[in-house]
């Protein structure tokens, strides 16, 4: 497994696994199908991530609420079959299943303290595996989280790209800070939104396969 890290950044990851119970709220968004591209050594314009040739449609996208604070909006890509199931239930499964290439992309819509980061570290994965061994998961965590010492900006972007099958890149405002093929965490991060107690509405992360 590789591992980059660029000032802390890897902090973002566990950002995104806040587990306050609270509402979500769909995004109307018309968002186009973005072409694949191959990286260029460490940075990647806004639009292109490292993925296979087949470009990945728009799935739908909603915004993670905190109480009363909006504080990211999620959109997930994927390369779906042509022939796909209409039930809800049986799309999030082939997601969660990662059999076909796929990318979330969240855009941070405030400020995101590293105390609030650090509450979040292990509790969305948790949460979505309660009968999962995460030893091997919290022990990759713990020593990362040396690392968690800058606070996320209003405005960033992280992309997590799912590619091959088995990898995972991981990106933080157009540069790669992430490569690994730990299945098992690989999972469990996708779990977050789209386990059996996701953080967010994941309806609104397909809907674009329902119309």
């Amino acid at each position: 497994m590789k591992w980059i890290c660029h000032n802390g950044v890897l902090a973002l990851i566990w950002a995104a696994l806040s587990t306050a119970s609270s509402a979500t709220i769909a995004v109307n968004a018309n968002v186009n199908v973005k072409e694949s591209a191959v990286v260029h050594g460490d940075t990647v314009s806004s639009t292109q991530y490292a993925e296979p040739t087949k470009p990945l449609a728009f799935s739908g996208a909603t915004v993670r609420k905190r109480f009363f604070f909006s504080v990211y909006k999620i959109s997930h890509f994927m390369a779906w079959p042509q022939e796909t199931s209409d039930n809800p239930d049986e799309l999030i499964k082939l997601i969660s299943s990662g059999q076909l290439s796929q990318r979330v992309e969240i855009e941070f819509l405030r400020d995101v303290s590293r105390e609030q980061v650090e509450e979040a570290l292990m509790d969305g994965i948790e949460r979505n595996n309660p009968d999962v061994d995460l030893s091997n998961i919290k022990s990759e965590i713990m020593r990362l989280s040396d690392g968690f010492d800058n606070d996320i900006a209003e405005n960033s972007r992280l992309v997590l790209s799912r590619v091959n099958v088995g990898k995972l890149i991981v990106y933080f405002n157009e540069r790669k800070i992430v490569e690994t093929d730990n299945s098992e965490l690989i999972r469990a991060l996708w779990s977050i939104w789209f386990g059996q107690k996701p953080i967010v509405d994941n309806k609104a992360l397909i809907a674009n396969q329902l119309q």
